[in-house]
């Protein structure tokens, strides 16, 4: 798995890709803490290039939902993690597990990035 970070004005965006499984779920959550640390709470993940994720990895996504939505910064503004790009293969294990009602998914990352 890869992940690459870009910090824009508002948000951070993350593109992973490769796989998302027990080996690699804790690279990841270490990039949501280090955000985190720095008081970044606005997380776009681009999973275009994303083939497989697995049970750990999903356990990832929603402790950093979670964890991004507890953040205010004012009662109408707070922290996310939203998603785009999500393909097909990947959309039917969110399906499953539901994760698609959890999260916000976009089509692009242009999309995502302007919603916060």
């Amino acid at each position: 798995m890869e992940i690459t970070h870009k910090r824009l004005n508002r948000v951070d965006l993350l593109t992973i890709t490769g796989r998302l499984d027990a080996m690699n779920a804790p690279q990841l959550k270490q990039k949501f803490d280090e955000l985190f640390e720095q008081n970044r709470y606005r997380i776009v993940l681009d999973l275009s290039g994303l083939e497989y994720v697995a049970s750990p990895g999903l356990r990832v996504l929603i402790e950093a939902r979670k964890r991004a939505r507890d953040w205010k910064l004012t009662d109408l503004e707070g922290g996310d993690v939203r998603i785009a790009n999500l393909p097909p293969r990947i959309k039917e294990v969110f399906d499953l597990t539901g994760f698609t009602s959890l999260f916000e998914i976009y089509a692009d990352t242009v999309e995502a990035v302007g919603s916060f």
